[in-house]
């Protein structure tokens, strides 16, 4: 038989805390979402390849947000291709930065198949002017170009991070 006793502070912090000097909410907050299934992007559509809801309590919030995508472009069995792949960061339908993969022009080997693989990574700080909930979406777009000789674009493995940085302690109300 064993005696097991746990040591936690008032606020229930099982290790030394500040949460006298500074409340949980004001903590930052993580939030993440990851895929690593195939989804085929149609040309000229943009899709939405990831989604990741943040909720935030106080006015002017930072957001910093950090997504990757991995994506496969296979040609038609033709030497010459052109492509145009852009990755888009959006809070809600607002765009907030995108990202393209483009090689335009290229000639390659004759009556064989070429896969080309990129991975982007997108990095933004987003500053929330209200408290609530928000969802940024990671959206792809394949941008179709004249003799293109593209079969099919598809994006795997890809992840959408954020952590939020309440701005301040939030101020008490004056009584009068």
């Amino acid at each position: 038989m064993s005696l097991y006793f746990e040591w936690r502070k008032s606020c229930g912090c099982r290790v030394p805390c500040n949460c006298d000097a500074q409340p949980r909410g004001m903590e930052p907050r993580y939030y993440f979402n990851q895929s690593d299934e195939m989804l085929g992007i149609e040309a000229d559509t943009p899709t939405q390849a990831m989604e990741l809801k943040v909720k935030t309590h106080f006015p002017n919030e930072v957001v910093k947000l950090d997504a990757m995508i991995e994506a496969f472009i296979l040609t038609e069995n033709n030497p010459a291709y052109s492509f145009i792949v852009e990755f888009s960061l959006l809070r809600e339908t607002t765009p907030l930065t995108s990202e393209s993969f483009a090689l335009i022009n290229q000639f390659g080997q004759n009556d064989c198949e070429k896969t080309i693989i990129n991975t982007t990574k997108i990095i933004w700080t987003d500053i929330i002017p209200l408290p609530g909930s928000y969802t940024y979406y990671l959206e792809v777009n394949h941008i179709t170009l004249p003799n293109q000789n593209i079969a099919s674009v598809e994006v795997q493995d890809r992840s959408l991070t954020a952590i939020a940085f309440p701005s301040t302690k939030p101020k008490p109300a004056i009584k009068e």
